[in-house]
């Protein structure tokens, strides 16, 4: 069999350094005092077990409607999460919910930055076919993805098929976000970690929580299906300020007498390992030498990063809370996930934008009242995608996605079985990743584009015109790139037959192109 044609079912590790420390800290508190969820009953899964995917009314009658709550957390990478056997983040109420939920361990975005990430997010569309490169705007069509398509995206589509609507948090665009408009409800604001509220100071996710849970309180129907995006601002960095990241008081105790060790890739050996295009100039080496280039500053910095974390939890245990106070929580489906990931000082970077296994995986945990029952608190391994979650969510509300959608319903992988879904198109095995070209500049951000599978993974930067290729199973953080020194003009040429790779390089090359073209 030819290198190429194997299919390595791959589970990348998450951070083994991470896993190697005990919890000793007394704010460990026992799993128990978390055990607030109630379980999924059999009577919830069995009444709503079938939603249909017509948007006709008559189906949408036929069939109950979940209530929809989406946590959508900020520069958060896939093994920031206790569930993810990191040993050192405090997250129990995330934990929780992967518990009583499926928590899905390869879940990637397709651009890791945030205004692209969540247009992708809200539209469930490559940024090929939504080109949205500005924030809030469509250069190639001069105005708003939102003005033109806003009837398109998951919000838009649940608000006119009878559901209450709701943003909290950042939004991130120059497109508007409206009361009565684009939302029943909206709390919209950027906030930095600290803002100003009733003539107080007030954390940014302390007021995430507070709107978020408003909403619950005040919708005007409570037999109305309800749709919550609650969009945190943490742990993202406040980059005007030297100090980065600023929790709230009463988490300055947390990981207080611990020591954050460092990634195997976070050296210089790694750092000058990358493309020689990546020079001090690089945006993410620039928020590297912020944050992370003494031993003193990377952990002052890590365990604030670790702590706005840790308020992300909480605050989204108060919010689910509510849920369970007012007896919805078990015809809600409740998504927990992120924008983009995070080097956290990896290849001598910070910051997002690349295709490393840093910067594209992130969480995803779905506590669903369909979901089969011996799957609950299990993980997955399929490639799941930030492209897919409105498709997810549009099918939670029985309502057709339209066609210029690209997602999937997720759904399909936890609601039925191999033998359901006998006949359906085999899920993704690779996909493409893309960063465009930014107004920053190729020697800041680099742009650059990926086909990603869990044995190989493709890399290719156009502007220079380089591609690198990483074996993911013997070489998981990605540190010895294959087609270094190897001519890629030349790569079918005689010199290199005897090349290890020829065959799975030209191969994932053609598929790469092909993929793009499928995304446009």
């Amino acid at each position: 069999m030819r290198t190429e044609d194997r299919v390595l079912d791959v589970d990348l590790p998450s951070h083994d350094f991470l896993n190697s420390r005990d919890r000793t800290e007394k704010h460990i508190l026992e799993e128990d005092e978390y055990a607030l969820l109630p379980p999924i009953t059999t009577s919830a899964t069995t009444d709503l077990l079938e939603l249909g995917d017509s948007s006709d009314a008559n189906d949408e009658q036929q069939h109950p409607r979940l209530n929809i709550l989406i946590l959508y957390a900020d520069d958060w990478r896939h093994d920031t999460l206790g569930s993810a056997s990191n040993n050192l983040v405090y997250t129990p109420f995330f934990d929780r919910l992967a518990k009583e939920g499926i928590r899905f361990i390869q879940n990637c975005v397709t651009t890791s930055i945030c205004w692209i990430s969540r247009v992708t997010y809200y539209s469930g569309q490559w940024y090929s076919r939504h080109g949205t490169f500005t924030i809030g705007s469509i250069p190639e069509r001069g105005e708003h993805l939102y003005a033109q398509y806003w009837n398109e995206t998951f919000p838009g589509m649940l608000k006119s098929h009878g559901y209450y609507t709701g943003h909290v948090g950042k939004w991130h665009s120059s497109a508007p976000c409206r009361r009565g408009e684009e939302f029943d409800f909206v709390e919209s604001y950027y906030g930095w970690h600290w803002m100003e509220r009733d003539g107080k100071d007030i954390h940014v996710t302390k007021a995430n929580e507070e709107d978020a849970i408003k909403f619950l309180r005040t919708r005007p129907d409570k037999d109305q299906p309800f749709m919550l995006s609650v969009n945190f601002f943490a742990p993202h960095s406040d980059d005007e300020e030297p100090e980065q990241y600023f929790p709230q008081n009463s988490s300055m105790s947390l990981y207080k007498n611990i020591t954050i060790p460092m990634a195997p890739s976070a050296t210089e050996e790694a750092w000058k390992k990358m493309p020689n295009f990546f020079t001090e100039k690089n945006e993410g080496r620039i928020r590297y030498h912020w944050r992370f280039n003494t031993t003193e500053k990377y952990q002052r910095m890590m365990k604030n990063y670790f702590r706005l974390v840790s308020e992300v939890d909480a605050s989204s245990q108060a919010i689910v809370e509510e849920l369970e106070r007012q007896g919805v929580l078990n015809s809600t489906m409740v998504i927990f996930t992120t924008d983009n990931g995070m080097f956290l000082a990896e290849h001598g970077l910070a910051a997002k934008f690349f295709p490393h296994e840093e910067s594209i995986r992130v969480p995803l945990i779905i506590r669903d009242p369909r979901m089969r029952k011996e799957l609950v608190g299990t993980e997955n391994d399929e490639f799941t995608l930030s492209v897919d979650l409105a498709s997810t969510i549009l099918g939670a509300a029985g309502i057709k996605q339209p066609a210029r959608m690209q997602g999937r319903d997720i759904s399909t992988l936890y609601r039925y079985t191999d033998a359901d879904n006998a006949g359906a198109e085999p899920w993704r095995k690779e996909f493409f990743y893309e960063m465009p070209p930014l107004k920053l500049g190729e020697n800041n951000v680099p742009s650059c584009q990926a086909l990603v599978r869990k044995d190989f993974k493709l890399m290719w930067w156009p502007f220079y015109q380089q591609y690198q290729l990483f074996d993911l199973k013997n070489d998981p953080y990605e540190m010895n790139d294959l087609l270094a020194g190897v001519s890629m003009k030349n790569i079918s040429a005689l010199e290199y037959s005897d090349f290890e790779y020829l065959d799975v390089t030209v191969k994932m090359l053609r598929h790469m192109r092909r993929l793009h073209k499928s995304v446009l």
